[in-house]
């Protein structure tokens, strides 16, 4: 459901009609219609969805109703279909009636159109067979939806609520308002009364609480700002409730504003302050602060103070905060104002939290929590855990991580579970535990999915580190959100069985993330199997990683096709070399096993005749030889990756001049040591020209940084590679240019023979 404005919902039927009528203004029905222009008409109708659009259209296209479907740019998002005019009767199975012409538009549902309009203007058919007929069926005709509540922007008398109008309650174990009107109904504008309603959760006027999916509510100019921000409120949108609290000082609509309503905007500021850690949400909470403290509104609720005990914990300004809770516990703001489980929370909240003071103080308010028999909710044993983990404290950690469970988070709250279960599961890591986290990931797979699609257009972790992952406010509990904490403690896990070597159990886990998370690895997880693997020269499994990446539509970088082509070419230190003889060592044993049992079963072999060629048997030990040299060098593969790295990015390998690609000395030097080792000079010669080129098109006025860093030594190979290869030609030209190059960058040049 798109959350258009009223216009650009208009402009999708204008675009689709033009586009119909252009397209096929060469048709007689066309030609018919444009010729009496006074006299035109249309039809608007209804799709629910995007999937019900494309059904409207092959149904068109099966009776061969020419059509336009509109896709509104750069949403890429189809919104509108319009066909050209067409009789009724030609859209029988549309379940239209008889009679007239009909220029049909499909567009799907978006939300704050104007239906009582469109209703009043299409709502009589047309029953002229020379002209066409209009439907408007974007909404249903509903009268507007008129609030109730007293005090409300849409009630007829806009008055202040006072406390006793309103009965304020709060949810145990969470921070929302209960808020219920103590009228059982009040008489309408339009003479009509509303029944009486139950409590609900959340505040702000009642026609926030329409029926879901349903838009009952058509925007006025009688709406005022503190109902517009309701609305954004009950949608959590920050952006929103900011425009909304602007409006009311604008507007001059203070008058109407309640302690109520500045605890629920620094809820959303708070809130959206701990997803985000923005300084622009800061400076919007003191603002908010401020204005209320200038307005002279007394805040008197125990939910108030927690708010600005979140804000000055914030701001740095932790002696204010505990000066707060000081008040509190002497009743300066009265008997009613006392500590709860919130109260804590927000202490617990500081996002300064570094060092072993730290976290004593927090230790101690953990215990005063429970001297008070007040249960410590997830937000404080997952803050607690965290400063646990951060300052090393593993006794401590274990007892929390003891004696919590991700069984304490209700089950229909999944990415509350989630978050919680990711600060477990680093605890866990921290204590260099595997199997409790596994367990974790195990039990958040029983969690409900959360029906919201929204996409999350981009997400980033906190200081580096899986598990702290940095979600708009507005997009945290949607169904993306929790699979992407669900797919950060899938990668955590891997992580760690990666740093212990541990490659099957990692690729298991890798196996497990892609079958129960819809959404692709990341980037980091790829590159850390290819730097596992590459030092292992385990090239088929290198071969899998990539395909893996091409199905999931993850797009290698230059340093992950950096270790897939120089994992082919380089020379194994003594460690690997050692563990790729044994493994040639132990086939040839097998081998000789199986020719043992042969000889035994058949008698012994005959005698060996001599080869055709003359020449002399090889011996056994440059036969294994040859297996190893096998098993460290893959040239093949080496430009196999090669031409897929051009491939991704849409060049082509012969082209030596595109400056699309420019591959770094590392990736010029595996592919030439892979053309040298397949016989073709030409192409080794190829790639140091486009190397070359490279160089002197980044650095025009410099030498290459290569020539003076740690791949000076890279980079001397390469031009002695280059200068075998142009000996293997014969191209006394360019070697000459290759000794200048060599001249020019620093690099002593090989003796001339």
């Amino acid at each position: 459901v798109l959350n258009w404005p009223l216009g650009s919902i208009v402009s999708q039927g204008s675009h689709a009609a033009v586009a119909a009528i252009h397209k096929f203004r060469e048709d007689e029905r066309v030609k018919a219609y444009l010729s009496d222009v006074d006299g035109m008409h249309k039809v608007v109708l209804e799709t629910k969805n995007e999937a019900s659009l494309f059904k409207v259209a092959d149904g068109l296209k099966q009776q061969g109703i020419p059509y336009y479907l509109w896709v509104e740019q750069p949403e890429n998002t189809p919104t509108c279909l319009a066909t050209i005019p067409v009789m009724r009767s030609d859209l029988a199975p549309m379940r239209v009636g008889a009679g007239c012409d009909v220029s049909w538009f499909f567009h799907t549902c978006l939300r704050r159109t104007a239906p009582r309009l469109l209703a009043e203007t299409y709502a009589s058919p047309c029953l002229q067979p020379t002209r066409t007929a209009a439907f408007s069926i974007g909404y249903s005709p509903q009268p507007r939806h008129h609030s109730t509540v007293r005090g409300s922007p849409t009630s007829p008398r806009h008055e202040r609520t006072s406390d006793r109008d309103r009965d304020i309650s709060f949810a145990q174990g969470g921070g929302s308002y209960r808020h219920s009107s103590t009228k059982s109904a009040e008489t309408r504008r339009d003479g009509r009364r509303d029944t009486k309603y139950e409590s609900r959760q959340g505040a702000g006027p009642r026609a926030l609480h329409s029926v879901k999916g349903l838009v009952r509510h058509t925007p006025s100019a009688n709406d005022t700002q503190r109902y517009l921000m309701y609305k954004a409120i009950h949608r959590s949108d920050p952006n929103g409730v900011w425009l909304g609290f602007n409006g009311i000082l604008n507007n001059k609509e203070w008058h109407k504003v309640t302690e109520y309503d500045i605890i629920r905007v620094l809820q959303i500021f708070n809130r959206q302050y701990a997803y985000e850690r923005s300084p622009e949400t800061l400076n919007r909470l003191k603002t908010v602060v401020e204005v209320t403290e200038r307005h002279g509104l007394r805040l008197k609720t125990i939910w108030a103070y927690n708010e600005l005990i979140r804000l000055h914990l914030a701001e740095g300004r932790r002696d204010l905060a505990y000066w707060i809770k000081q008040n509190i516990e002497s009743n300066v703001y009265g008997p009613d104002v006392k500590i709860n489980v919130h109260t804590y929370a927000a202490l617990f909240s500081d996002p300064s939290i570094d060092g072993l003071p730290d976290l004593i103080r927090l230790t101690n308010l953990y215990d005063e929590m429970l001297r008070r028999n007040i249960a410590p909710n997830t937000q404080v044993q997952k803050s607690l855990i965290s400063a646990a983990r951060r300052t090393g404290e593993h006794h401590l950690l274990k007892a929390l991580l003891d004696s919590t469970n991700l069984e304490s988070v209700p089950h229909s709250y999944s990415t509350l579970a989630a978050r919680f279960a990711g600060a477990r599961g680093q605890g866990y890591i921290g204590l260099r535990k595997l199997n409790p986290p596994l367990a974790e990931i195990l039990r958040l797979l029983s969690y409900p999915v959360i029906k919201d699609n929204r996409p999350i257009p981009e997400c980033r972790t906190e200081d580096g580190s899986q598990g702290n992952i940095k979600i708009p406010f507005e997009l945290s509990n949607t169904r993306q959100a929790f699979f992407i904490y669900l797919r950060s403690a899938y990668e955590l896990q891997i992580h760690m069985h990666i740093i212990r070597r541990e490659g099957k159990f990692a690729w298991k886990l890798l196996d497990d993330l892609r079958r129960n998370c819809y959404l692709p690895p990341t980037l980091m997880l790829y590159t850390w199997f290819v730097r596992y693997y590459s030092k292992r020269k385990d090239i088929r499994r290198l071969r899998e990683i990539y395909e893996l990446m091409m199905q999931d539509g993850v797009s290698p970088n230059e340093h992950v096709y950096t270790k897939l082509i120089t994992a082919c070419m380089f020379t194994p230190g003594d460690r690997l070399l050692s563990v790729l003889a044994k493994r040639v060592a132990d086939k040839h044993a097998s081998q000789v096993g199986d020719s043992d049992a042969d000889m035994e079963a058949n008698g012994p072999p005959s005698e060996a005749v001599p080869q055709e060629s003359g020449l002399p048997a090889i011996p056994k030990d440059v036969i294994a030889t040859e297996d190893v040299n096998s098993l460290v060098y893959f040239p093949s593969e080496c430009i196999a990756f090669f031409e897929d790295m051009f491939l991704d990015h849409g060049v082509k390998t012969s082209d030596i001049h595109s400056r699309k690609l420019c591959p770094n000395v590392q990736i010029t030097n595996a592919v030439m040591r892979a053309y040298m080792a397949l016989e073709k000079p030409a192409m080794a010669l190829r790639e140091f020209n486009r190397y070359c080129f490279n160089q002197r098109y980044l650095y025009p006025s410099n030498n290459p940084p290569d020539a003076s860093s740690q791949q000076r030594y890279t980079l001397s190979l390469v031009c002695k590679m280059a200068l075998e290869a142009a000996a293997m030609l014969g191209d006394r030209k360019s070697s000459q240019r290759i000794y200048t190059d060599m001249l020019e960058w620093g690099i002593q040049p090989p003796a001339s023979r």
